[in-house]
């Protein structure tokens, strides 16, 4: 148990073959394949250039090593070879150019559609995953991979060159060429043992990365928590133990993808012994000449460099394709919340709002409401009250679309809420909830938010409303003071009172209000109340009850327990009954009540003892 033990929750990502990993980065590369043709075109003709470049070599020994040599003819093929070195040049310019041109963009449009696949999730997707991991996703798996498609240019390059090179192998000597080949096998099966190896050690590094990221950001987020505490030598020490096995994990990795470095270099080693102690034979008993061992010696060496490439390619593949892995959970998440295909645009709404036989679960078969019916009028205000973990909120979050309910059916106007577009029906929704969340940037760009091309008055008309006027002109910038990350640097009440302007900035027909005054002070939550009878009039409005303000005005009060509604009636009529309400009246809201007085509390606890 521990700050970070939600780190330790992540389930293991599902598994893709690779053929389907490799399909679907055919795929995802389709648009640069303009990219991928040029970067071919310069490692092919890179490619021949290296080839022929031995052959000069060799033909100028061979030259220079005649009683006669033709001098004209070994510097020609010396001027060739510096032509070709400068081709070579050349072209290694062009292709990184061309990936240099691709690469960011492949990486940018990998980031969107990661991001854009967020934007389209529920909120029981967000239940599922922590910011910070998801955070990994999109920057540091996002990263690794995007490098994969380098790593791949320049491996089908070395592959081309020792295809190339092993057809002059042949042609040099075809004994020596068959020693060379008898190595590859060796190479081969190091190589597929290196790659499983490889992609269970990567799965486990891109899980660190995002355990570390994840703790992180849950550090920064519950500093406050932490200090009021005293607790920051425990998460000091919880956060090193994230942070050891990220290096851990990262040391595994780095191990893994260079340890077979030294033996293939001593495979190649060995091959090249060989091939000097019979080439040297060759030439002693006449077989071939020293010009041509040279040539096969160098081309051996180009021959094995492209192939350790290829063979340390493939345990960083493994990495990238770890990291795609990860990337595909989240591109391949379907929303659980599903709207009809045909659905209807609805610019404005009346607010009329039928739940009929309503089922909903967050976790299967846990209900929350099981045939919940409620009915709420046009203009209605409706407050809700219970006990923590009755169903208010998660009435709301249906409501707002947040989660998809699993029988049943909600209805707006008479249209049911899964026929409705979901941006035509959010914009006639306001929401004000109690833990409120500013962005960074100005006061005015957070109460535009929902609607940004909002003219001056409207949006001088919803911050009078609420009476944030007095707070704007406090302010030195008024509305283009700058505020933090969730609207640090200003008081509860003062976030809250933005919120509220941002809510009805929107002109909302359904107004929702989840315990949104409870962290206000009472003359905030007088001057709120004051411009809610106001504002909301003609609108249809649900509040979860905190205040006793907030149920005193209502038209009508439900008090939910368990998931289903066991009193409404107004506040008069329900206190009269002396059911629940009465009692969560004594327990929550009568204390708020100006002619209450302690003695009538201690009596009546008094009475209730006897």
């Amino acid at each position: 148990m521990g700050i970070y033990s939600g780190t330790l929750s992540e389930q293991t990502v599902r598994k893709y073959s690779d053929r389907e990993l490799f399909i679907r980065y055919i795929k995802l590369m389709a648009p640069f394949k303009r990219n991928i043709l040029l970067i071919s075109l310069f490692v092919l003709i890179s490619s021949i250039a290296e080839i022929i470049n031995p052959l000069l070599v060799g033909f100028t020994v061979d030259e220079l090593t005649r009683l006669n040599p033709n001098i004209l003819l070994a510097f020609g093929a010396g001027l060739v070879y510096l032509i070709l070195s400068i081709i070579i040049w050349i072209m290694f310019y062009f292709q990184r150019r061309e990936i240099g041109k691709f690469a960011p963009f492949f990486l940018d449009k990998l980031r969107m559609d990661i991001f854009d696949k967020l934007q389209e999730q529920d909120m029981s997707f967000f239940d599922k995953y922590e910011s910070g991991r998801l955070n990994s996703r999109v920057s540091n798996d996002a990263l690794d991979f995007g490098n994969t498609t380098i790593l791949i240019t320049d491996t089908v390059g070395n592959f081309l060159i020792s295809i190339l090179t092993f057809g002059i192998l042949i042609w040099l000597n075809l004994t020596l060429a068959l020693i060379t080949l008898a190595s590859v096998p060796i190479i081969i099966v190091l190589m597929f043992s290196l790659r499983r190896l490889a992609r269970i050690v990567s799965r486990a590094y891109r899980r660190s990365i995002g355990n570390i990221n994840a703790a992180m950001v849950e550090s920064i987020e519950g500093i406050h928590v932490c200090k009021s505490y005293g607790q920051e030598a425990i998460v000091s020490e919880q956060f090193n133990e994230k942070n050891t096995e990220y290096f851990k994990t990262g040391f595994k990795l780095t191990a893994t993808t260079h340890m077979w470095r030294p033996l293939l270099e001593t495979v190649a080693g060995i091959t090249l012994i060989i091939i000097v102690y019979f080439g040297g034979q060759f030439v002693f008993q006449g077989i071939t000449n020293p010009g041509t061992i040279f040539m096969f010696i160098l081309y051996l060496q180009r021959f094995f460099r492209p192939i350790m490439v290829v063979a340390l390619f493939f345990p960083q593949l493994s990495a990238g394709m770890a990291a795609y892995e990860r990337i595909l959970d989240i591109l391949d998440s379907e929303p659980k919340m599903k709207q009809n295909t045909q659905t209807v645009k609805l610019d404005k709404i009346e607010g009329e709002i039928v739940f009929e036989n309503v089922d909903f679960y967050y976790r299967e078969n846990e209900w929350v409401f099981k045939g919940l019916n409620l009915r709420i009028e046009k203009g209605e205000k409706l407050a809700i009250v219970g006990h923590t973990g009755a169903g208010k909120s998660s009435l709301v979050n249906l409501l707002s679309r947040y989660y998809e309910f699993q029988g049943g059916s909600i209805k707006i106007d008479g249209n049911d809420i899964r026929d409705i577009k979901l941006d035509s029906y959010r914009k006639n929704l306001g929401i004000v909830q109690q833990d409120v969340f500013l962005f960074s940037g100005t006061i005015e760009e957070n109460i535009r938010y929902g609607r940004r091309d909002a003219p001056e008055e409207d949006l001088w008309d919803a911050i009078k409303a609420v009476h944030a006027e007095e707070l704007i002109e406090y302010l030195q910038d008024g509305l283009q003071t700058q505020i933090g990350e969730r609207g640090r640097g200003l008081s509860a009440g003062q976030k809250q009172l933005i919120s509220f302007a941002r809510a009805l900035l929107m002109d909302p027909k359904i107004l929702i209000l989840d315990e949104a005054t409870s962290s206000v002070d009472a003359y905030t939550e007088a001057i709120i109340q004051e411009a809610l009878d106001v504002l909301l009039a003609e609108q249809t409005s649900i509040i979860i009850a905190h205040r006793l303000s907030t149920i005193l005005n209502a038209d009508r009060i439900i008090v939910l327990e368990k998931g289903k509604i066991i009193e409404e009636g107004t506040h008069g009529s329900l206190l009269a009954t002396g059911g629940k309400y009465g009692q969560l009246y004594k327990q929550y809201f009568e204390h708020q009540s100006l002619d209450w007085q302690p003695e009538h509390a201690a009596q009546s606890a008094g009475t209730s003892k006897e």
